[in-house]
């Protein structure tokens, strides 16, 4: 077990960065390599954050000999600024990868920006006459797909060539490419279509989901896929099947859903407890299948989770500004941070785990950094 070695500090301080910025983060996203995070604040600014830290808690951690307790000393120098690059994005689309250390957004004027962490801004693609409706990449950020209205486009993100053009008889609003970079899921206008990239000629499955779709979800198989709604419900798609399992009447919109590999889980967002299925029998034909017991239940709504990459865990945002971690089928649940005034908006982790970034709606952003033996 970790514990406080410095009296009066609690363990958010001895082990995140945090920064107070203009107006609330409304995304946290790591690049591939797990160098930098990028926070998305409402207002179309940026800020960066190097995963370096030559004071990192792994650093600070001790084991005392004589007890066996695990230790964390205090820092002993400020946090260094984030790094703000001169871009207005706009504040519709999401932050995708570009490449491996990269980001790709789309500014206020339309254009595809490269942002790197050290918060330099390449101009890759200028505004069309049709305005970008959707923005995302592959998770290693070596394709892109951008969508304007019905007609999609994937680029590699190495030299910006065009892999594939494909026209739909819908628009696309939210958009994700399958972790094997073979299927992009594209959503509008209550359809869902899964397009064949390596075949893009190739006629898409369509899938009815209406709502209001914000976010897609892929399990790492890709036989199943997650789509989070604003009307308070989500979807489960079985892709092979080309159906579609609605699970609706949440008490608040669902932010996100995730799929948790190590955990055999999908995770959603949106009520008073983590509410959570065995990835092994998922609701579906009206059947309920097997949900999962995952912390502990409230009377505050949970805007947001996020999986861990390679544990059991999930974390939890509030919209009371609580963070806490709980671990899947069973009810324990460890409180991160408790920020007031606020409710916690965005919650993402590194590829390795080691890294939480956390976006409040007072505009607070924070890095917390997990020595090895915290979960132990």
């Amino acid at each position: 077990m970790v514990e406080n070695s410095a009296s009066g500090l609690s363990l958010f301080d001895l082990l995140a960065r945090d920064w107070s910025l203009e107006c609330d983060v409304i995304q946290t996203r790591f690049n591939f390599d797990d160098t930098g995070v990028v926070f998305r604040l409402r207002s179309g600014k940026l800020a960066m954050a190097s995963t370096r830290d030559t004071e990192s808690p792994k650093i600070r951690t001790r084991m005392e000999l004589d007890t066996g307790r695990t230790m964390i000393r205090p820092r002993e120098n400020s946090v260094p600024p984030l790094t703000t690059p001169e871009i207005a994005v706009c504040s519709d689309l999401p932050i995708a990868r570009f490449g491996a250390q990269g980001f790709a957004t789309v500014d206020q004027d339309g254009t595809l920006q490269q942002v790197t962490v050290g918060g330099q801004v390449v101009i890759r693609l200028k505004p069309e006459t049709d305005a970008v409706t959707s923005l995302c990449s592959s998770v290693s950020g070596s394709i892109l797909a951008l969508a304007r209205q019905d007609r999609i486009v994937i680029y590699s993100t190495e030299d910006m060539n065009t892999l594939a053009e494909i026209g739909l008889n819908h628009p696309v609003t939210c958009s994700a490419i399958s972790p094997d970079e073979r299927t992009l899921a594209a959503w509008g206008d209550d359809t869902l279509s899964l397009v064949d990239i390596q075949n893009p000629s190739a006629t898409p499955k369509i899938i009815r989901c209406a709502g209001d779709i914000t976010e897609i979800s892929w399990r790492k198989s890709g036989s199943h896929l997650s789509c989070a709604s604003a009307d308070k419900s989500f979807y489960i798609v079985d892709c092979a099947a080309g159906t579609a399992q609605r699970v609706e009447d949440f008490p608040s919109p669902v932010r996100n859903t995730e799929f948790s590999e190590t955990g055999k889980a999908l995770i959603a967002s949106g009520a008073f407890r983590l509410v959570g299925w065995s990835a092994d029998d998922l609701p579906e034909n009206d059947l309920p299948g097997t949900p999962l017991t995952i912390g502990k239940p409230g009377f505050v709504v949970i805007n947001v989770i996020a999986t861990h990459p390679a544990r059991d865990l999930v974390a939890t945002g509030y919209a009371n500004g609580l963070v806490a971690i709980a671990s899947i089928g069973s009810m324990q649940e460890m409180m991160l941070h408790q920020e007031k005034a606020t409710e916690a908006t965005s919650l993402s982790w590194s590829k390795t785990g080691e890294h939480l970034a956390i976006g409040f709606a007072s505009g607070k952003a924070a890095l917390v950094t997990f020595p090895e033996q915290m979960f132990k």
